[in-house]
């Protein structure tokens, strides 16, 4: 009787060494699931330095299929811009009240900040996945099988750390380079809306 509780130990460890199960999902499994997470809301900080300019600010972003609402509330009461993308209307909301609009959130960031990033791209790129176009370059990965530094678009994006009691892991801390415009991302809260 003993030797064969042994034997079914022996052989059920054995099973449970060489099966999936516990084992991470492979690189593709992980985007597909972030990539299913369609409407979000995320809440951190982000500093933006663009040679020796610096911005730094609490963040508010949420997406959602019909588009994008992103707000920067600058420290010490200097004010909130808010920046809305919808189906078919792009506008920057200032701190003075004051509202621009123009033919994409690019252009309109660009003209009204001084900076810039691709908002599509980053929709993807704040979940820790690359946008489906273009190709990415350079993708490097961890032990779990999540990205953890890639190119795409002219920027490089790097994912610092992930919330591990999220399922699936989310980015937690991002840093994105396009030339001499640096963007860094510390998201203390993800919501699924």
């Amino acid at each position: 009787m003993l030797a064969h509780l042994l034997l079914s130990a022996c052989s059920m460890s054995w099973l449970h060494r060489d099966s999936p199960i516990g084992q991470p999902p492979a690189p593709e499994e992980h985007a597909a699931r972030v990539a299913a997470l369609k409407s979000w809301r995320i809440l951190g900080r982000v500093s933006i330095q663009r040679g020796d300019q610096g911005f730094a600010a609490d963040l508010d972003w949420q997406h959602e299929d019909g588009g994008d609402v992103l707000r920067l509330m600058a420290p010490l009461g200097a004010g909130t811009y808010e920046l809305r993308r919808g189906p078919s209307r792009i506008e920057l909301l200032t701190p003075d009240g004051e509202r621009f609009s123009a033919g994409g959130a690019e252009e309109l960031m660009a003209a009204r900040l001084g900076w810039s990033f691709p908002l599509t791209g980053a929709g993807y790129w704040v979940r820790g996945i690359p946008a489906p176009e273009p190709t990415p370059t350079q993708e490097n990965f961890d032990e779990r099988h999540r990205r953890t530094d890639f190119a795409q678009d002219g920027w490089r994006i790097s994912v610092l750390s992930y919330l591990e009691d999220l399922d699936p892991a989310l980015p937690r801390k991002l840093y994105l380079q396009h030339d001499d415009l640096k963007v860094r991302l510390v998201i203390k809260n993800w919501k699924m809306l």
